[in-house]
C-alpha cells in the first residue's frame, strides 16, 4: 500500500520536472523560405507581349515616281542625248547608236532605244517602267518622217520630245478652264547646245551638201541658196561661202551668242585657208571645222 502510494508520487514529480523543462527551452520558429532572387525572378516573371508594329506604308511604282516625275526624267535624258550626239557629230561628221562612244548615259530609271540613225539624222525613243506602254520620242536632223509616240501617236518639231502625256478629261462648255500644272515641252533641245558646237555641226553640214551638189553640177556653189534643200542652218548660225571652184572651196560660221568668234573650214586645194575672227585660227585637215574658243 505505502509502495504504490511511493511510486505514484515519483510519477508526478517526473511530470512535473518534464513540464518545467520544455517552459525553459526556447520556442521553435517557423521556417520562411527565402524570397527568390532577382534572376529568378525575372525567369519566372512572365516576358511583355510586343507591341504590334505598325505597316510600312505601301511604296508605289519604283520608289513613288508619278507620271510626271517619270515623263520628266525620259524628257531630260533624250534632251541630253541631243547634245551628246550634236557634240559627237561635230568631232567625227557622223551620228553614233553607241551610248559608250557617246559618253552618254540615260537617267535613273530610264531607258533610250534608238529608233535609227543615218548620215543626216537620227531619232530615239525613251522609256521608263511607271508608264508601261507609252514613252517618249525625240529626232534630229533630215527624216522621211518623225518619228510617233507609242500609244497617243504624238510627233513634235525636230530637237523636241513628243510624249503620251495623259490628255486632260473632257470638261462641259460651262465648266471653267482647268489649271494646268505642267509646262508644255516645246523648246528644242537643239537651241541648248553650245554655240561653237552647233557652228561646227553646220559646218560639218556643209561638207555634205557641197558633195551633194559637186556630184549633180560638177563644181561647188559658191552661195547658199542652191544649198537650201541640202540643210537648214540651226538657229542664231550665220554661214557665209567665203570662196569655190571645182575642186575647192572655204566657208566661216558664226553665232549670234559669241559676237567677234567664229568657225572655219574649208576642202579641197584652197589658195589661202580661211582663219577664225577672234584667233586666227586655221584647221590642218580638210573638212574639219577650227574654231575660236
Amino acid at each position: 500500500m505505502k509502495k504504490g502510494i511511493f511510486t505514484a508520487a515519483l510519477a508526478g514529480v517526473a511530470a512535473l520536472s518534464s513540464l518545467a523543462c520544455d517552459q525553459l527551452l526556447p520556442t521553435r520558429r517557423e521556417v520562411v523560405a527565402a524570397p527568390p532572387s532577382v534572376d529568378t525572378a525575372a525567369a519566372t516573371t512572365p516576358a511583355p507581349k510586343p507591341k504590334p508594329r505598325r505597316p510600312e506604308p505601301a511604296a508605289g511604282p519604283l520608289g513613288s515616281v508619278d507620271e510626271d516625275e517619270a515623263f520628266n526624267l525620259v524628257r531630260r535624258g533624250l534632251r541630253r542625248l541631243v547634245a551628246a550626239e550634236q557634240g559627237f557629230f561635230a568631232e567625227n561628221g557622223a551620228y553614233s547608236e553607241d551610248l559608250d562612244r557617246l559618253r552618254f548615259s540615260p537617267e535613273r530609271g530610264t531607258q533610250v532605244r534608238f529608233l535609227w540613225v543615218t548620215r543626216e539624222g537620227w531619232a530615239a525613243s525613251g522609256t521608263h517602267p511607271a508608264i508601261p506602254g507609252r514613252d517618249c520620242v525625240i529626232f534630229v536632223g533630215r527624216v522621211n518622217a518623225a518619228p510617233t509616240s507609242l500609244k497617243y501617236v504624238r510627233t513634235a518639231r525636230e530637237g523636241v520630245p513628243a510624249c503620251d502625256v495623259t490628255p486632260p478629261p473632257p470638261r462641259r462648255s460651262d465648266a471653267p478652264a482647268p489649271v494646268v500644272s505642267r509646262a508644255a515641252d516645246t523648246g528644242s533641245a537643239l537651241e541648248a547646245v553650245n554655240a561653237f558646237v552647233q557652228m561646227r555641226v553646220d559646218l560639218r553640214n556643209l561638207v555634205r551638201s557641197q558633195d551633194a551638189y559637186h556630184a549633180t553640177q560638177g563644181t561647188y556653189s559658191k552661195r547658199l541658196e542652191p544649198l537650201a534643200l541640202q540643210y537648214l542652218w540651226q538657229r542664231g548660225v550665220t554661214v557665209a561661202i567665203l570662196n569655190a571652184d571645182a575642186y575647192s572651196w572655204a566657208a566661216r560660221a558664226s553665232h549670234a551668242a559669241e559676237p567677234g568668234k567664229s568657225c572655219v573650214i574649208w576642202f579641197g586645194p584652197v589658195r589661202v585657208r580661211p582663219v577664225t575672227d577672234a584667233q586666227q585660227r586655221s584647221s590642218e585637215r580638210a573638212g574639219v571645222p577650227a574654231c575660236d574658243d
